[in-house]
């Protein structure tokens, strides 16, 4: 009997220590999801693509879609760019476009409206490096705000 009722005491005490951290997760993913769908932009004005993004301040979605082929032996692949480096800092990659033409990014971040562009570059289907090859930039879209904050 008494090791049933320390049991219950067990858990009501973990109930009560994890309930706020699971309810602020909630809150915060409880806040409006903004979405806004632009022209990914070559090369002299060329339309290469769109790009669909949505968030809530702590999810992004991203959805691309071009019709452009990489060259042989290369990809595509999608950034997240912080042009401003007020927030990440960096770059980060959302994947390689896939030979659809289509690319899918869903993630949870501490701060999703830190972004301001999304760019899409062309690098070897080999490489090693984690890094975008800006040289080989093909396409790019700015993020109006809540993006950039």
């Amino acid at each position: 009997m008494q090791k049933g009722i320390i049991a219950i005491t067990i858990i009501a005490a973990l109930g009560l220590t994890l309930a706020p951290s699971a309810l602020s997760n909630v809150h915060a993913q409880a806040e409006i999801t903004k979405c806004q769908t632009g022209a990914l932009i070559g090369y002299g004005g060329t339309v290469f693509g769109a790009a669909n993004v949505c968030t809530n301040g702590y999810t992004i979605n991203v959805d691309l879609a071009t019709n452009y082929l990489p060259k042989e032996g290369w990809v595509f692949n999608a950034w997240l760019v912080d042009d401003s480096y007020e927030g990440s800092g960096y770059p980060l990659v959302m994947g390689k476009v896939l030979n659809s033409g289509t690319l899918s990014f869903d993630e949870i971040q501490t701060n999703a409206r830190t972004w301001t562009d999304i760019v899409v570059t062309q690098q070897p289907a080999d490489s090693l490096s984690p890094l975008p090859s800006w040289s080989n930039s093909v396409a790019q879209t700015w993020l109006v705000p809540p993006f950039g904050q």
